[in-house]
């Protein structure tokens, strides 16, 4: 990939704001009760931007969008059920819609009534989709980064044989060196810093999380959803991703929603939010501020009587 710029090399060196929680309410836990770590930045009363980590991440991911976004945004990043010190859905059988279930109640309990823009990587682009779809006058617009079609298509045996393969790399106690997960998610030739904050991303990783997130995928098919969706849509990819070529997920994404808007990263891999920072952040302050415009103007036009 070309070198860091002087804003992203900025972005990256920020600091993470600390790690909260918040206690929800969702029939998704035991007792109905759980609760969801998260850090937040900028000022809550400023149109919300909501991002989702993938599988093999945590909140710590978005650090240079917690940080180049906070101006204008109430940016929100959560640890997803069962990563970090999130509560994890106790079921075994988890299903995508679980996690969407949720992040709805999680927004209810930081009383976040509407998304600008709602941003979601690999796995969590599945999750960010499910939940526009279900809950769609939540969500102002849609960022899909490195997405993933997931596994719902597939059936009998050769769901249950790819289910199983995934399931059993799936645990912490597995030794992986961090090079080597920073081989697959970047390229060669990525700058250093870039690689550093990635091999930390499985810090905040559990089995049973990790588990469930994988049992997830195979209950949703994102081409099949994402035509349901009613909100802009802006597909990113990069033109060296390993994990989810564009070819075989982003391009089968925006043949089912020829709306939506293709950005190419070009020499990135499936970390865009790190390899790309700067650029990353444009497309989401600009579908955030263009939805938010188009909102704020149709609610003043209602309060005038136009």
């Amino acid at each position: 990939m070309a070198a860091l710029s002087a804003v992203d090399t900025e972005l990256l060196a920020q600091d993470l704001p600390r790690l909260a929680q918040v206690a929800v309410a969702s029939p998704v836990y035991p007792g109905k009760r759980g609760h969801i770590e998260y850090r937040a930045a900028g000022d809550a009363r400023n149109p919300a931007v909501l991002l989702l980590h993938g599988l093999g991440s945590n909140s710590v991911g978005y650090r240079a969008q917690l940080a180049g976004l906070s101006r204008e945004f109430h940016v929100i990043a959560w640890n997803a059920p069962g990563f970090g010190g999130s509560t994890p859905i106790p079921e075994q059988d988890v299903a995508i819609d679980d996690y969407a279930d949720a992040l709805a109640a999680f927004l209810r309990a930081l009383r976040v009534k509407r998304l600008s823009a709602l941003v979601g990587s690999s796995w969590g682009s599945v999750v960010a989709l499910t939940f526009a779809k279900n809950y769609p006058a939540l969500v102002d617009s849609l960022i899909l980064s490195a997405p993933n079609i997931a596994r719902g298509h597939l059936v009998g045996d050769a769901r249950a044989a790819e289910l199983n393969a995934w399931l059993c790399t799936a645990d912490i106690d597995i030794p992986v060196s961090r090079a080597a997960i920073a081989d697959r998610l970047l390229t060669p030739d990525t700058p250093s810093s870039v690689r550093q904050h990635v091999e930390r991303l499985r810090d905040a990783m559990t089995t049973d999380g990790w588990r469930q997130a994988i049992r997830s995928l195979f209950t949703a098919y994102a081409p099949d959803m994402i035509s349901a969706v009613r909100c802009p849509i802006a597909i990113l990819s990069g033109t060296r991703d390993q994990v989810a070529p564009h070819r075989d997920h982003a391009e089968r994404l925006l043949a089912a929603a020829p709306g939506a808007t293709s950005h190419p990263f070009e020499d990135c891999g499936h970390m865009l939010k790190l390899e790309a920072p700067a650029k990353f952040n444009a497309i989401v302050r600009q579908m955030a501020a263009e939805t938010w415009s188009g909102t704020s103007t149709a609610t003043m036009r209602i309060l005038k009587g136009g």
